[in-house]
């Protein structure tokens, strides 16, 4: 008899086992873990690097239900070293990350952790508008051209 070779069909989010054998890994919350799946499962291609999961996805995928739970998820995975944020996002524009290997120091005296900063949500509306900066990103968001 012939041997059947198993063949992977479509696309799959790899996880190394050294990954999830890191204490990084292991400390993520079971929220942040199935975040940081959903994260990965938006890359294309092997030369993406950026990153993008919003609430609404994530509400869709079974990941959480709250604003605040998602931001909590997010925010383990910046200081765990999974990922490293771009941009903040907020006012109908998404977080954006670039996956990162800094888990690879968690916990070792060469690890650098770094703080996550959410975007501006709607009741920073007023502020966001004053700043110049601020109110064309929210501008670009709201009234994209096509």
């Amino acid at each position: 008899m012939a041997r059947r070779k198993n063949k992977i069909t479509g696309r799959f989010v790899p996880l190394r086992h050294q990954l999830i054998e890191s204490d990084a890994f292991k400390s993520l919350s079971s929220t942040a873990k199935i975040a940081y799946l959903y994260f990965m499962h938006d890359i294309k291609n092997d030369y993406e690097s950026e990153v993008i999961l919003t609430l609404g996805q994530a509400k869709k995928y079974g990941v959480c239900r709250s604003p605040s739970t998602f931001n909590k998820a997010k925010r383990e995975l910046v200081q765990n070293g999974f990922l490293d944020p771009v941009d903040g996002g907020g006012l109908n524009a998404p977080a954006i990350f670039k996956k990162s290997e800094r888990w690879r120091l968690f916990g070792s005296g060469h690890y650098k952790p770094m703080k996550y900063k959410p975007g501006h949500g709607s009741k920073y509306f007023r502020t966001a508008m004053r700043d110049e900066r601020m109110r064309a990103k929210i501008l670009t968001a709201r009234h994209r051209s096509t």
